[in-house]
């Protein structure tokens, strides 16, 4: 029994610290959290909810989905009619996209962000 309550003593610790430490990030959407003490491993596991509500550990996984992958950004400009397309460009803000239109130079510009909307179209 004093092993028992030993245990739970730490695991309230660990808790509150994780929710200390997670309590800044969690500043947009819900949050959530879940403490399980013993369960299949025999460990503690803390998991935080991210802001698509998913359950996750320790958020942050899934951070590299919010942004337009180069490649990403290639297929949608071909989509777009853009031959010969490719990326020239590429920062934390914008990717930009260069290819032939029409028989044309043209630049694709696209935001760093989700699903890679189109920001301009250059000819």
């Amino acid at each position: 029994m004093n092993t028992f309550i030993r245990n739970a003593l730490a695991a309230l610790v660990v808790a509150t610290a994780g929710v200390a430490a997670s309590a800044p990030a969690a500043n947009a959407g819900s949050v959530g959290f879940e403490l399980s003490i013993g369960g299949h491993g025999g460990g503690i596991v803390i998991r935080d909810r991210d802001r698509r509500g998913g359950w996750n550990r320790f958020e942050g996984h899934r951070g590299h989905r919010n942004v337009c992958r180069p490649h990403r950004a290639v297929q949608k400009a071909r989509h777009m009619g853009v031959r010969r397309a490719d990326v020239i460009r590429a920062n934390n803000r914008r990717v930009v996209v260069q290819g032939v239109r029409h028989h044309r130079s043209v630049r694709v510009v696209f935001a760093n962000q989700r699903n890679c909307p189109v920001i301009r179209v250059r000819r």
